[in-house]
């Protein structure tokens, strides 16, 4: 039903009636990131100065049996050839907003601008680890399973089964598998799985969902890789992947001569595949 006519009929149009405009702001819906958080960083003080940082790795060396009055053979634990961590990726995300703007308007448009311009930076950083998922394994560009398949339980047990195989450590809080919502959708299908953690945890949070029965952390987001139906998910130990981000900062400043306030956030970083059998990556279902 519309609303009759106002009585004088320029009471509307002469302005006497203002319009009005909230102060609260209708965010845009933003993707949930995990990725970097899932993954070693444990290398980022030792990147003070230069673009590059080395990561030896050792390996397993084979004990003999001991023989009487003969001298044995060393070993050599240091015979693998490490990785180079590389600094090369570098994002910012500038916002500027008048002064004009920033005086008349009732919205808090500093702390909208400082927000957004600090998660178009994540999405970059969350980004290039997810990049690395499909490389893990030795799969090189292709995954476990076929594109567009149905998570089930075979499958993450399969995923389990082959980092156990590979003698990857088997701490919880440095697993984790990190699925799509359409991964997470065939996951609580699965009945011992959601009798076991999910209902007894509650409701999902930060995209962390918690421990789960096979022994990994469960994250979702929507910022995995796309293959061509769905994407790559990955099941993976924290070291499968090394990252280093050596600026990562948010400013402000006044351009007066401009008339304009600048907020700005910016990251460098680097990552690198790191232990290429301490992750598995799979298809999703959806992308």
């Amino acid at each position: 039903m519309a609303l009759s006519a106002r009585t004088p009929t320029t009471a509307g149009t002469n302005l006497y009636v203002p319009a009005l405009y909230s102060k609260k702001v209708t965010e845009a819906t933003k993707k949930t990131l995990v990725c970097w958080d899932a993954v070693t960083s444990e290398f980022r003080n030792d990147l003070v100065l230069g673009n590059i940082l080395y990561l030896p790795k050792t390996n397993v060396v084979t004990a003999t049996e001991v023989v009487v009055g003969t001298k044995g053979t060393a070993t050599n634990p240091l015979n693998t050839t490490g990785v180079t961590l590389t600094i090369n990726q570098w994002y910012e995300a500038p916002i500027d907003v008048d002064d004009m703007t920033m005086r008349q308007t009732q919205a808090n448009i500093e702390a909208e601008c400082v927000k957004e311009a600090a998660y178009g930076v994540k999405v970059q950083v969350d980004t290039s680890v997810a990049t690395l998922f499909s490389t893990l394994g030795g799969y090189s560009t292709s995954a476990y399973g076929s594109d567009g398949q149905t998570l089930s339980d075979d499958i993450i047990l399969y995923l389990k089964q082959t980092l156990d195989e590979a003698d990857v450590p088997m701490v919880t809080a440095d697993r984790s598998i990190i699925v799509d919502p359409s991964g997470l959708v065939d996951m609580l299908k699965i009945d011992k799985l959601v009798a076991a953690d999910y209902v007894a945890r509650g409701n999902v949070e930060n995209g962390i969902i918690g421990n789960s029965v096979y022994g990994c952390v469960v994250r979702v987001t929507n910022n995995l890789v796309a293959a061509s139906t769905g994407a790559y998910g990955v099941m993976l130990h924290k070291k499968a992947i090394a990252s280093a981000l050596q600026i990562d900062k948010s400013w402000s400043w006044h351009f007066k001569d401009l008339h304009q306030m600048r907020y700005h956030s910016e990251a460098l970083w680097g990552v690198i595949e790191l232990q290429d059998a301490f992750g598995v990556p799979f298809f999703t279902r959806k992308k």
